[in-house]
């Protein structure tokens, strides 16, 4: 009766242990997106008083900016500024001089705890209204910083517009282009 039982358990094991399996394939195909600035940087203001000092004048009401990379390539991105020089809007042609307007230096940090590690240059507080092609504030190379989404942040009065002593009383003008690009393979 032992040898029987035995013999049946025996049994029962063997057939419950035996398993099927069936492998079935399964893909991902993933689209990337375009490289944008997702929020755009808004140009504040400068107030001041004439007062035959040379001055440089804080600005108010600055901004920073958002880049959303969503290509999936791994390739890196740079932002440059550039600005026009101030023009006078109420007496023509007396306007700032060039090299008169600075940006701050910005921190980035990541939007999304999912994206990669941040842009790895930054550069410091730099005149921006050289008249040339601008400068690069923050750049990324293609070793896959950058990916997802960055906000850059400065302190509104980290911008400045240096004056002479002998500048026009008047309403002055300038534009701030942000332009973002892929950096060259």
């Amino acid at each position: 009766m032992a040898l029987l039982c035995a013999c049946a358990l025996g049994a029962f094991a063997l057939m419950t242990s035996v398993a099927f399996a069936e492998v079935s394939s399964t893909s991902a195909q993933l689209t990337g997106g375009s490289l944008n600035i997702s929020t755009a940087l808004v140009a504040g203001t400068f107030t001041g008083s004439l007062d035959g000092h040379a001055k440089v004048l804080d600005g108010a009401g600055f901004s920073g900016f958002s880049v959303n990379d969503p290509r999936g390539t791994g390739v890196g991105w740079n932002v440059t500024l550039q600005a026009l020089a101030f023009d006078n809007a109420t007496n023509a042609g007396k306007d700032l001089a060039a090299n008169s307007f600075t940006a701050p230096q910005f921190a980035v940090a990541k939007a999304d705890l999912g994206s990669s590690i941040v842009p790895g240059t930054l550069h410091a507080a730099a005149t921006i209204d050289t008249g040339s092609t601008g400068v690069v504030m923050a750049a990324c190379s293609a070793n896959g910083q950058g990916m997802g989404t960055y906000d850059f942040t400065a302190a509104s009065t980290g911008w400045k517009l240096a004056l002479t002593a002998d500048e026009y009383a008047g309403l002055y003008n300038s534009t701030v282009t942000t332009t973002l690009a892929t950096l060259a393979l």
